[in-house]
């Protein structure tokens, strides 16, 4: 059994972080590069495509002849230009506060060595909205590969992430969560951003969604392989928001209304999928989960928990999930054998889950509630396991 997750992801930059009561939280490149194929053609649609090459040499606007580094080229560019990226191995630690679409042709940004910050990636702040980011191999970044802040309309996609999360488990930068830190790629207060086709693997965790900074929202992850990120979980949607006067509003804070659809989710080390709310204040609400295929993950495979008081988790839709192989939900206290969905809260009712049209297979328990008020759907689930449900 993998170890617990526990409180907010240490940011990569230094943003304030709150108080998170303990939550739950392994092919040749080749191989991985067929898994996340394809890059969309350029569209330019500023002025022309700025060009980075391994063989060039950081003067100019990079138009006429190719740059030596993404982030010289960022320096050059203009809010909607296109970068192209020539193949070959970057190592930097690429910074993006405009919008651009960084566009790689069998190219590798490599953040070892890296450390301010320490990832491969960091798209923030409001201006860098409708940024794309394609066509990437996102490798050895001390905390998340791509790291997205405060900003919206995103596109993660066709990348793959590998490897990150190199500083690991009880390094001094992770003191809020001492056995981890970071994850392969993480949205923190971002609104509206699409996560899709990427390959993510044998990071400490995979996929991260969070609202330290304000609401995460309205955001779609599909069609990612996550696999063997063997110290945390494989898709995860926790609330950190702190508050001892009232669970977050929705203009405030808050990771609701996105949807996880479609996804691969194997071999992680704690739950397949999870929405976790923390510390008091924490809302996880209205996000669906669809379409998924979870197997052979530490943890159950798809978790929704609710910890502390002053907590709102509600209307979570969870359909048409394929689980197998999943381990045990340690925080649900009436699980105690493997299980393909566990619905558990410690103080809070969790009023209204849907929970229709899975099929679980391979699990001891098909799904365990404890202290949710009211699960729609259960007749129309297919649990061919030992115990089908376990509701207390």
């Amino acid at each position: 059994m993998s170890r617990p997750r526990h409180g907010p992801r240490q940011s990569s930059i230094l943003l304030p972080l709150v108080f998170l009561a303990p939550i739950f939280a392994a092919c040749s490149d080749s191989a991985d590069r067929m898994l996340a194929p394809g890059n969309p053609s350029l569209s330019r649609t500023a002025g022309p495509a700025l060009h980075v090459s391994t063989t060039g040499i950081d003067v100019g606007d990079c138009t006429a002849t190719p740059c030596r580094t993404i982030n010289y080229a960022i320096s050059q560019a203009s809010a909607g230009d296109v970068i192209s990226v020539a193949a070959g191995t970057y190592s930097e630690s690429v910074s993006i506060t405009k919008r651009l679409s960084l566009v790689g042709n069998d190219a590798t940004i490599d953040a070892t060595g890296q450390s301010s910050p320490p990832n491969a990636i960091v798209i923030s702040g409001a201006a860098s909205e409708g940024t794309t980011v394609t066509g990437f191999t996102v490798q050895h970044a001390g905390l998340e590969g791509i790291f997205v802040v405060q900003t919206s309309r995103i596109t993660i996609e066709n990348n793959l992430v590998r490897e990150n999360d190199t500083y690991g488990p009880f390094n001094p930068l992770c003191a809020d969560q001492p056995d981890d830190c970071g994850e392969a790629i993480h949205l923190q207060t971002v609104t509206n951003a699409i996560v899709r086709h990427n390959v993510v693997r044998d990071n400490v965790g995979g996929i991260l969604l969070t609202d330290e900074n304000g609401p995460t929202s309205g955001n779609m992850i599909s069609d990612n392989s996550v696999l063997d990120n063997t110290l945390d979980c494989g898709i995860t949607l926790a609330s950190h928001w702190f508050s001892l006067q009232a669970p977050a509003a929705p203009d405030v804070a808050g990771v609701y209304r996105n949807t996880v659809q479609h996804n691969t989710s194997n071999g992680n080390g704690a739950a397949g999928i999870g929405v976790f709310a923390g510390p008091p204040g924490a809302a996880a609400w209205g996000n669906t989960l669809v379409g998924n295929t979870a197997m052979n993950n530490g943890a159950g495979g798809i978790m929704i928990h609710s910890h502390t008081p002053l907590q709102f988790v509600d209307n979570n839709v969870v359909t048409n999930n394929t689980l197998s192989g999943n381990g045990i939900d340690a925080d649900n206290p009436i699980d105690d054998a493997p299980t393909g969905i566990s619905i558990f809260s410690a103080v809070v009712p969790i009023p209204s889950t849907v929970v229709a049209g899975n099929r679980v297979t391979g699990e001891h328990y098909g799904i365990v509630s404890y202290n949710a008020v009211k699960l729609s759907g259960l007749p129309s689930n297919k649990l061919d396991v030992p115990v089908p449900t376990r509701i207390q």
